[in-house]
């Protein structure tokens, strides 16, 4: 039963619920005051009285019945009333005719069977109907055979056959209405219901098709029993083929999978369907009427029928090859992160341990000066001790630990002033390009690790062309903005700055693209390549706050793209550094913190020679200790890393609170965020890289001191 079907049939009710009340009251009412009238003028039988007496208690019962129980009026209580009147009516006619042989005495009984065929019509919903509407439409029947049986004269009989045939004519016109009414109310209800029935499938494939459109995923419902198939239109839009043309083709869509593919999928959604799964989900790679070659993510709902047999296929395609682009460079830069960390603390101890070689062999070398072999290994040591610490500068590099020292400077004039060192390191067989947009912004970089990434790309890119070729190398102005798929999370605005060396040598395969930026990955032959020029790039331009990208295919050649931030500052010429001898101290007091034994034994041995006068720490705790117990000291040389509660910047801090004058030199084996925050100290602070050589050391504090 439909909405319309509940509402009618409701309003009918509470109407047939209403008739019901009122007809009982009228009864009630009507058998009270007949027999009170009737028995009072004396006009009555003993046998009619009781009729009517019994009529007055059965319709107060129902009467109170239907008060407590009213959904009872248009079952129970119709039914029951119906069944009574029958008989009451019949009783009553019988009586009244056999006591006074008068027929216009049984005419008020005859005449509430009309009445009685419709209340019955109009007010029974269900309880018994057709049997008690059998005994309704026979109803008059008892009393018109009794009095048939007894009339002799022709007035009379005339009078009951007429009555008969009035009464079941009425009844066929009650009958013929109601059905006709019934049908009307059901063909009416049917044609709202269709109408209604129309509009939501109107409404539901407009919502479809809008659905269809606005989804960015790849629709197909196939109709396994029929062989059809209905594709959205994101098959012509996103993929290039007409989903006209394959409407009557369900196999088609295995022919557009990839083929190393093809046989996974397939074989996984036949044994779907052949297991009764109401669900399949399938990852796999989709070639589009061009050619190309996207990631899919597949989701579908398989339809069974009552028997259990597969009737329909619907499913919903999604392109994830952007997400598993970006996902995959996650995963690479979370794996360069760990593999930076890793690098960065192999290169800080082994920097500890250069600080100590470099620092002794130089002073074998000063203490062996008339040794001429004694001499020849000291100096030797000092270039192994030399050759490690570019290694681990390296390493630093990648790591993006080594110490920086940016400039703000145009690109043409970086570019005119290596142009000669670039061409050097190249054969006569390859040719080079050095150019920069006249209009190129400035950017803000260490010099010299700009130039010494730029000469290892040209290295790798000489190598890449044993036969020769040509290198160009380019400094261009680019906007990067948040749509650009060049963009990452931590770029600095949108103006970058994008230097190019590309080459038209034999390429890199995909796998070693994704490799190299790793240290020590190299594709070159043992003894040929240290596997750190790319890496030391790739740490450089990610501590300058840029980013690196490569674009290589077998046999065309590489490009690669380093992008540095932007910024408008005019360019800032740097004086070079005047030589000097190696300065000595005047016995200022310096005390030196530095948790690894050993090289803080070389570093008291080393100032000490300088003609300084050295307490040493171990930890930070012991040197405030002895800063708080001992008279003033002219210099603090600290490490930076330490372990404990305090590093060596909180060890600074601290010191400059009990000691506001005292100078500082802070040493590291890579350049820490601790470092990077000393603008916050009162006093500025001088970084110390190790390893370092003695002169470095020795004019460093010799400046500290001076100042």
């Amino acid at each position: 039963m439909n909405d319309t079907d509940i509402s009618r049939f409701s309003y009918r009710r509470r109407q047939a619920q209403n008739s019901v009340r009122l007809s009982l009251i009228i009864a009630f009412v009507g058998a009270m005051l007949g027999t009170v009238v009737a028995v009072g003028l004396g006009n009555i039988s003993g046998p009619e009285s009781w009729v009517l007496g019994i009529a007055a208690v059965v319709t107060g019962s129902l009467l109170v019945a239907m008060s407590i129980r009213p959904a009872m009026a248009t079952g129970v209580i119709t039914g029951c009333l119906t069944i009574y009147y029958c008989v009451h009516l019949n009783a009553g006619a019988i009586i009244a005719y056999a006591t006074t042989d008068q027929i216009s005495r049984t005419l008020p009984y005859m005449a509430w069977f009309f009445p009685l065929v419709v209340f019955h019509h109009f007010t029974n919903f269900g309880f018994y109907k057709r049997p008690i509407g059998l005994l309704v439409n026979i109803g008059p029947a008892p009393m018109i055979v009794f009095m048939m049986a007894d009339l002799t004269d022709a007035v009379g009989i005339a009078t009951v056959l007429a009555y008969t045939i009035s009464y079941f004519a009425f009844v066929a016109f009650i009958g013929l209405f109601t059905e006709h009414r019934d049908q009307e109310i059901r063909r009416a209800a049917l044609a709202e219901e269709t109408e209604r029935s129309a509009a939501a499938l109107r409404v539901s494939e407009e919502r479809f098709r809008l659905l269809s459109l606005a989804t960015n995923d790849l629709v197909c419902d196939i109709d396994l029993v029929e062989g059809t198939v209905w594709w959205n239109e994101k098959l012509l839009d996103s993929y290039g083929y007409d989903p006209r043309e394959f409407a009557t083709d369900p196999q088609a869509r295995e022919n557009w999978i990839h083929p190393d593919d093809r046989e996974r999928v397939v074989k996984s959604l036949r044994a779907a369907i052949a297991n009764g799964q109401g669900t399949w989900l399938c990852k796999f790679r989709f070639v589009c009427a061009d050619g190309e070659v996207v990631d899919m993510v597949e989701r579908a709902m398989i339809l069974h029928d009552a028997e259990g047999k597969p009737t329909r296929i619907i499913g919903s395609s999604t392109d994830v090859s952007e997400f598993n682009a970006l996902e995959k460079k996650l995963r690479q830069a979370h794996k360069m992160e760990a593999v930076g960390q890793l690098t960065g603390g192999l290169a800080h101890d082994f920097n500890n341990l250069l600080t100590i070689i470099l620092g002794n062999a130089e002073e074998l070398a000063q203490i062996h000066a008339a040794d001429a072999d004694s001499r020849w290994l000291a100096e030797t040591t000092m270039q192994a001790a030399e050759r490690g610490a570019m290694l681990t500068s390296r390493l630093l590099s990648f790591a993006r630990l080594q110490t920086l020292s940016p400039t703000k400077l145009h690109l043409s004039g970086l570019f005119a002033g290596i142009e000669t060192l670039v061409r050097r390191t190249i054969p006569e067989n390859i040719t080079i390009s050095l150019t920069a947009d006249p209009d190129v912004w400035s950017v803000e970089v260490d010099p010299g690790q700009l130039e010494n990434a730029i000469l290892n790309l040209v290295i790798n890119a000489r190598d890449a062309m044993p036969n020769g070729g040509e290198i160009i190398i380019t400094a261009s102005n680019i906007i990067i903005g948040a749509d650009d798929p060049r963009r990452h999370e931590d770029c600095v605005g949108d103006r970058y700055v994008m230097i190019t060396v590309a080459d038209d040598g034999c390429g890199m395969p995909p796998q070693d693209i994704e490799r190299a930026f790793e240290p020590f990955f190299t594709t070159k032959e043992v003894g040929q390549g240290s596997g750190l020029g790319l890496s030391m790039v790739w740490g450089f331009v990610r501590q300058s706050h840029g980013f690196a990208e490569i674009a290589s295919e077998l046999m065309n050649g590489t490009t690669i793209s380093l992008y540095f931030p932007a910024t408008d500052d005019d360019e800032i010429q740097l004086a070079p550094p005047e030589a000097q001898q190696v300065p000595t101290g005047r016995a200022e007091r310096i005390l030196v913190v530095e948790d690894d034994v050993l090289v803080r034994q070389s570093l008291v041995v080393q100032l000490e020679r300088l003609s300084y006068t050295i307490v040493a720490a171990g930890s930070a705790a012991d040197a405030l200790q002895i800063i708080s117990e001992s008279p003033p000291f002219d210099l603090l040389f600290t490490d930076v890393v330490m372990p404990g509660e305090m590093n060596g910047r909180q060890l600074v801090e601290v010191a400059l609170e009990q000691q506001p004058g005292l100078k500082v030199l802070l040493a590291s084996g890579y350049s820490e965020d601790p470092l990077m925050r000393e603008r916050r100290l009162q006093n500025p602070l001088s970084v110390l890289s190790k390893p370092f050589r003695r002169t470095e050391l020795a004019e460093t504090i010799r400046k500290l001191l001076d100042q």
